[in-house]
């Protein structure tokens, strides 16, 4: 009589391919998942840009080449939608930091107040909010370079109107959206930054990207 268990010590390669087809459901599971997240709608490329950083180092659109971004847009005196766009990309800071995928991305914040808002105001103002410099950057120039990027470039609005309340007599509108745009310069979503659902998606469509190479 054959004995079962001197069978199975005889066909060690049985367990051993066992073991391997185990290990190898979870990656393919994960594989099958990536490959079912839907492609992200393209909205245009953001146009070439040159401006300065808030170390007072010349940044231009070139040093994004083959990066996932993702842009907002803020200023310094801002009392009102501002402190909160920018706690939000904080918070989305802090969420690339603590998965290790901020060597890959970059925080971009464009001053919509270009002739108060020096590198100086804008270095204070980062570092208000923990901004790390190699990920985030808060960007200024000419009113006619920022007008160029912001509206030509991410079609979002900007518009003095008067304030009697405001220290200047005026107050500045802008747009809340945050902007993700991936590796080769195109703009793939628009982002409601009070709304806590939208923010989510935009972090799924960030890891959506960086899956993908960028692109």
């Amino acid at each position: 009589m054959t004995n079962p268990t001197q069978g199975g010590i005889k066909r060690p390669w049985l367990w051993s391919l066992f073991a391997l087809v185990l290990l190898t459901i979870p990656a393919t599971a994960t594989m099958m998942m990536r490959h079912r997240r839907p492609a992200l709608p393209s909205y245009g490329q953001v146009p070439a840009f040159s401006l300065t950083d808030q170390t007072g180092k010349p940044f231009d659109s070139r040093a994004l080449a083959g990066k996932v971004w993702v842009a907002d847009f803020v200023f310094t005196s801002c009392s009102a939608i501002c402190p909160r766009l920018t706690e939000e990309m904080a918070r989305l800071q802090r969420h690339l930091v603590n998965r290790g995928a901020d060597a890959r991305m970059q925080l971009v914040s464009f001053t919509v107040d270009p002739e108060r808002d020096t590198p100086e105001r804008l270095q204070a103002y980062a570092t208000g909010f923990l901004a790390q410099p190699s990920l985030w950057k808060f960007l200024t120039g000419s009113s006619k370079a920022i007008e160029a990027a912001v509206v030509d470039g991410f079609k979002q609005a900007i518009e003095k109107e008067k304030d009697k309340d405001a220290v200047d007599g005026f107050s500045i509108l802008h747009g809340s959206k945050f902007v993700l745009v991936d590796g080769g310069g195109t703009i793939r979503g628009f982002y409601d930054s009070s709304d806590a659902t939208s923010m989510s998606k935009l972090r799924d469509d960030i890891a959506a990207l960086l899956e993908r190479g960028g692109v």
